[in-house]
């Protein structure tokens, strides 16, 4: 086990070190690769397809307006339109591959992906340099969608090829590792993950796949191997705090949000027992507690040896004067009255 946490970490750090120095160049020395859309000219448009493609924005901006089938509807009228216009303009192709990747972002947002997959893949095929990485990335994850997951998978590979510096081919690589783990192939996921870390063009996106590769390993059940690249996410942040605060910040909290570091805590307790062990302890605590609470409220017990106290005598509410003088004259009124001149007989002892 130690031969294999020493045999990762070199390959970890190895990787990661040549990935963030290649990354380092500019996107316009990438040779053959493909340059971020914000570092590309604006498309030449003709007169005309400018004025038809604000026309096909404007259906599209109505569909904010309603919501339910209604939108449904009006999305549909706005891809519908923008597919005309890659037709129309085909002699154009910067055109028509704007008007074929406004239509597939619709057709997604209406929930078609066979026609958005479509037409990502035309924009991609028709103006490369603008949309041949994130339109294959974008095709891909339609693909995924729709549960065809050969086809998905090579198509990820496709978007990577174009150029594997980008953070665009990160995500390919990170969405064909999620695919295999998905389909219980722990193995493959693991080298896939592996390479996305070794491959992630920021520490950002390193430890988003150290997250993936960790949790991978804890599937697998090697909790040292997962522990290891946990530390190597650490050692991600650790290597920003001399830098850029404002980075170091926001790796430091990608760091706190990394899902693997409980996982692994959970299945740390699951294999050594102690999360059953936690909850007997809790379980007793709450037993003892109630306990205690009982005997708060029972009356002190009386020390043996010494005399039992008696119990305190209810007091008898004498009556008032008033009350008393009525009773003894209710009392008199019930004897019967002595007539004139007769003796009422004594009782002998009286």
């Amino acid at each position: 086990m130690m031969m294999l946490r020493i045999a990762l970490a070199g390959s970890l750090l190895l990787g990661c070190a040549m990935a963030q120095g290649s990354v380092s160049e500019p996107a316009t020395e990438q040779a053959g690769g493909e340059q971020e859309p914000a570092q590309l000219a604006a498309p030449k448009l003709s007169p005309e397809a400018r004025a038809a493609l604000a026309e096909a924005r404007k259906l599209e901006k109505e569909c904010r307006k309603v919501t339910g089938p209604a939108r449904s509807r009006k999305l549909e009228l706005a891809a519908t339109a923008f597919d005309r216009l890659v037709a129309k303009f085909a002699a154009e192709p910067e055109a028509a591959a704007l008007a074929a990747w406004s239509a597939a972002e619709v057709w997604r947002r209406q929930g078609s992906p066979p026609l958005a997959e479509k037409d990502y893949l035309h924009a991609a095929k028709t103006h490369a340099v603008r949309y041949g990485q994130r339109g294959l990335l974008a095709a891909a994850d339609m693909q995924r969608r729709q549960q065809r997951v050969e086809d998905a998978m090579k198509t990820y590979a496709q978007a990577e090829a174009v150029d594997p510096r980008t953070s665009r081919a990160q995500e390919a690589r990170l969405s064909m590792a999620r695919m295999l783990l998905a389909g219980n192939q722990v193995e493959q996921a693991i080298e896939k993950f592996q390479a996305a870390l070794e491959s992630a063009p920021s520490a950002r996106q390193g430890i988003d796949a150290a997250d993936y590769l960790a949790k991978a390993w804890i599937q697998k059940g090697d909790l040292d191997a997962a522990g290891f690249v946990i530390d190597h996410a650490q050692q991600l942040v650790d290597g920003e705090k001399d830098g850029d605060p404002i980075v170091a910040e926001h790796l430091r909290r990608a760091f706190e949000r990394m899902s693997a570091k409980k996982a692994l805590q959970r299945a740390f307790d699951e294999q050594t027992g102690a999360g059953k062990d936690a909850a007997q302890l809790d379980e007793h605590r709450r037993r003892e507690a109630k306990k205690e609470g009982g005997k708060s409220e029972q009356p002190a017990e009386t020390p043996a040896g010494s005399p039992a106290e008696k119990p305190a005598k209810k007091p008898v509410k004498k009556p008032a004067a008033k009350d008393a003088k009525d009773a003894k004259d209710a009392k008199d009124a019930k004897k019967p009255a002595a007539k004139p001149g007769v003796e009422t007989p004594v009782a002998p002892g009286k």
